[in-house]
């Protein structure tokens, strides 16, 4: 199974990701219906019809819990409500994503590793960027975790390759206020299962900010980064046969390659996107308080773990 850009897992490996969940694709069917239902009866979130394929990798990415799916469902659409410059005017054909676009690269590499984790590779794409706006850029990285999860992929855990090379003194320096309150979002919002998180080219003057993102991950998740001194060291990691030519791997394309795929798939859904903008909490009807950390949306605060290079 594949999309244009997606190779999907075979049914043989959809059924061992369920099995390894204490799941069968019957039961998954049943405990989707029952958290649309559960979503019905609660005021504040919207109609889950045709929602049903986000609702199913949620239970998948949650480990086959209904409460921690109905959890994750509700900070999803309530972080979409409050950080409208993250999740807001999702529009893929409007200028200032494309620029972004232009500017940078997040997106899902093609093939699967053999246990069904899916790698993204994230880059500058043009150092020398004039009026770079991280809004935008977290913008078109939550655009494709979004489209991935409703509507593209399946998968079990997720695997970030963060290339540094290009990332200027400048663009850290535009990077570091907004740092935490989104490492917040795209930990709270998206209930993905990180495998590991792999670090290349990364110039000292950056070792700031992986510091600062340290201080806001979870202890479990920060353990697993992986800071390689070159892409040979990070090929111990991940096949070459799922990394692009550039990156030393054998998958017949390159990173410049994918993304222009890549933009086409995120252009093919604007009508989608377009949809989804109106689709969020109303806080007004809410029962219960929100279940995110309001004070995580604020500036950079806090003390922060340290990472040395290996």
């Amino acid at each position: 199974m594949a999309t244009k850009t997606l190779i999907l897992p075979t049914p043989e490996k959809l059924k061992e990701i369920y099995q390894d969940l204490g799941m069968t694709e019957e039961k998954a069917d049943a405990d989707v219906q029952t958290i649309v239902e559960w979503m019905r009866k609660q005021p504040h979130l919207p109609n889950p019809d045709g929602d049903e394929r986000r609702i199913r990798l949620f239970l998948i990415l949650c480990k086959n819990s209904l409460e921690r799916t109905k959890e994750s469902l509700d900070q999803y659409y309530t972080l979409k409500s409050m950080v409208p410059e993250f999740f807001g005017d999702r529009d893929p054909t409007a200028p200032p994503l494309l620029r972004s676009m232009k500017t940078s690269l997040f997106i899902p590499l093609p093939k699967l590793t053999p246990e069904g984790y899916r790698v993204s590779l994230s880059r500058i794409r043009s150092p020398e960027i004039d009026n770079f706006e991280f809004s935008d850029y977290v913008k078109v990285n939550f655009m494709s975790i979004d489209i991935r999860l409703s509507k593209l992929d399946m998968f079990k855990k997720e695997i970030f390759v963060f290339d540094l090379k290009d990332i200027t003194m400048t663009l850290l320096t535009s990077m570091l206020p907004h740092m935490k309150k989104f490492v917040y979002c795209a930990t709270t919002a998206y209930p993905l299962r990180i495998q590991e998180i792999h670090i290349v080219n990364m110039p000292s003057y950056a070792q700031t900010m992986v510091n600062m993102v340290l201080g806001v991950l979870k202890k479990k998740i920060a353990n697993r980064i992986k800071i390689h001194s070159s892409l040979e060291d990070m090929k111990k990691h991940i096949g070459v046969d799922i990394l692009p030519l550039d990156y030393g791997g054998t998958f017949p394309k390159t990173s410049e390659e994918l993304i222009v795929d890549w933009q086409e798939e995120l252009m093919k859904h604007r009508d989608w996107y377009l949809s989804q903008n109106s689709v969020n909490c109303d806080e007004n009807k809410r029962t219960k308080k929100p279940c995110v950390k309001v004070n995580m949306l604020a500036g950079v605060e806090g003390s922060f773990r340290k990472l040395e290079v290996d």
